[in-house]
């Protein structure tokens, strides 16, 4: 009878112990989520306060234009078009944020096309 007694007491410490554990993530994980929450609605915040600026703050911005001679200007022979697709990719990439482009360059790849390809084909995740 004694020892029906202490694996009861054994039994009942180690589900004290399973759920005391179990609580305590459940506040954890609970605690962070709060956290990472307020963040968030910090900076929806933020960016809801820099959208409504008014069209006079967005006019007084520094926006640099690229000029013909800096388009047509370069070492790896790129088109004035291809830059200037570009130029307006990275204005729309960082809409209001004043930016600059110091220079486009072709990437030297050691690799042909078809390798490229063939490796992004065979790391694709599934």
């Amino acid at each position: 009878m004694n020892d029906m007694m202490q694996a009861f007491i054994l039994l009942l410490a180690g589900f004290l112990v399973v759920f005391t554990v179990l609580i305590l993530l459940i506040v954890t994980v609970t605690l962070y989520s709060k956290i990472i929450r307020s963040m968030q609605d910090a900076g929806n915040k933020k960016k809801k306060a820099v959208s409504e600026k008014t069209d006079e703050d967005v006019k007084h911005q520094e926006v640099r234009s690229l000029s013909r001679e800096e388009i047509e200007d370069n070492d790896d022979n790129i088109p004035g078009e291809v830059i200037a697709v570009i130029a307006a990719a990275v204005d729309a990439y960082y809409g209001e944020k004043p930016h600059r482009i110091k220079a486009v360059k072709r990437e030297r790849s050691a690799r042909s096309a078809w390798a490229r390809a063939g490796a992004m084909q065979n790391t694709r995740p599934f």
